[in-house]
């Protein structure tokens, strides 16, 4: 290691302090953000996938181990739940650290993942370029639709663990042997989490192509082995258990491969156009168009994506970064949006690791920007600040709407009926939430709203016989002496 003498500063010590300095703020803008979500309960989903489900206990982890899905997502319920119990707030806490955390590895992926320029001051553009796009990455309001709610932690979980394999691998110089012991053991864990990392193998791949320096054989070993052996080996333990066996069959029962591809492809363009369109963000999205093959909207779509990766093969050496950013959206998505269907294919929490690919490309045109960052002048210093501050403000704004939302279980699911009035569903939902409540006029209200949409839906018959039942014995009740 080569000593600094006297009266003289480390420059690399200098960058890795204001690089650190950079993510800590960015972590408290995050913080203050998200805020709101930590004063939500257990919403929805989160009562049958943490409160009532065996496998997320500590006494019944164990015993579900061979069966449940997601085995270190449940572990990790069921060890929250034996140090603080079922109290909400710890369960958030832990969401938004993780999503911290996966915030800090953006931004070292992002300044990785730009080209090195030899001009003065060109790394603090680099930096400056990773850190604006790791901030609209994490104040984007895809986040609180991800932090908020418990079942979250399945993306913040497995995301995390995914970005921390690939920077273990993709240094500048190939990983040692304990490198590459930590990023397969993240590579194996991931998929534990969310089977959707299993794509890791593929993102690594991705950078070797695209990012990676030509080197011998034997460096490509050391930087993909170890996230093909841990993949492989997770892709094993999920295809042995039972509960993923079942959810692929149910999913071949719905729609065959080639029908979910279909679907899928125009399920990418409505998470694209929630992406760009943040406020119409929905626990309940509209659905996707459902057309066919030979539809001119498919036939544009679908080449679209194939020019799209055509793209990332064409310009894997002109223009690596790009190419890397457009293979990372496609390939991030494919485990939730190709061949396998889902009965809610536009899930925005989709979005969540998709989404660093068009922002890699954001920070790519920014660190290309000849900023004037040697000796700027007020004036330049003001319009940058701005034109950073107004999008990043927007963000956050409608970030901590959104996760004030999810403190409020009937103003979650009203939003989401005024988004998507023509679904019965978020009407039903909103309709339970008021009569769990017991507030029984707007509960019928919205269970009215159910029987006309959907004239055959049994539930809300039955909710509103249960509501009339309830007001009988409010009224004898009232009469008593």
């Amino acid at each position: 290691m080569p000593l600094i003498a006297p009266g003289r500063h480390d420059p690399d010590l200098s960058d890795r302090i204001r690089r650190g300095l950079a993510v800590a703020a960015l972590a408290g803008l995050v913080t203050l953000a998200l805020l709101p979500a930590l004063d939500a309960g257990f919403v929805w989903d989160d009562r049958a996938d943490v409160l009532d489900n065996p496998a997320a206990t500590p006494a019944g982890f164990a015993a579900a181990l061979g069966t449940t899905n997601r085995p270190l997502l449940k572990a990790t319920y069921a060890l929250q739940r034996r140090v603080s119990g079922d109290d909400p707030l710890p369960f958030h806490t832990g969401n938004l650290a993780l999503h911290l955390l996966a915030t800090a590895a953006v931004f070292a992926l992002v300044r990785r993942s730009l080209p090195v320029r030899a001009a003065a001051r060109a790394g603090v553009t680099r930096d400056l370029a990773a850190w604006l796009a790791a901030a609209l990455w994490a104040l984007h309001p895809v986040a609180a639709e991800t932090v908020a709610p418990v079942i979250g932690r399945s993306v913040l979980l497995s995301s995390g663990l995914l970005l921390g394999a690939l920077l273990l691998v993709t240094g500048a110089r190939p990983p040692g042997w304990r490198a590459m012991l930590a990023a397969g053991a993240l590579a194996f864990l991931a998929p534990l989490a969310r089977e959707t990392a299993l794509v890791t193998p593929a993102l690594g791949l991705l950078w070797q192509l695209t990012l990676g320096a030509r080197e011998p054989r034997a460096a490509w070993r050391h930087r993909l082995l170890p996230l093909a052996v841990g993949s492989g080996l997770a892709a094993v333990a999920i295809a042995l258990t039972a509960r993923h066996r079942e959810l692929l069959a149910f999913s071949f029962a719905e729609r065959t491969p080639l029908a979910a591809l279909r679907g899928n492809v125009h399920a990418l363009f409505a998470l694209a156009r929630l992406w760009l369109l943040p406020a119409q963000l929905s626990i309940d999205p509209a659905p996707a168009d459902d057309l066919p093959w030979s539809a001119p909207a498919t036939l544009v779509r679908v080449t679209l994506l194939v020019a799209a990766a055509a793209f990332v093969g064409a310009a894997r050496r002109q223009a690596p970064t790009a190419a890397f950013a457009a293979g990372w959206t496609l390939l991030a998505l494919a485990p939730t949006n190709s061949f396998v269907w889902r009965l809610d294919p536009v899930a925005p929490r989709a979005l969540y690791l998709a989404a660093i690919g068009p922002l890699l490309l954001l920070a790519l045109a920014v660190a290309r920007l000849p900023l004037p960052l040697g000796r700027p002048r007020p004036a330049a210093v003001l319009s940058i600040a701005l034109a950073a501050a107004l999008p990043l403000g927007a963000l956050a704004h409608l970030t901590q709407t959104r996760a004030g939302l999810w403190c409020e279980p009937a103003a979650l699911w009203a939003d989401a009926a005024a988004k998507n009035p023509a679904s019965a569903r978020p009407w039903q939902n909103l309709g339970v939430t008021h009569l769990l409540a017991d507030r029984l006029d707007p509960a019928e209200e919205a269970f009215r709203r159910v029987l006309t949409l959907a004239p055959e839906e049994n539930r809300a018959r039955c909710a509103l016989e249960a509501i009339q039942i309830r007001r009988l014995t409010l009224a004898v009740e009232e009469r008593r002496p």
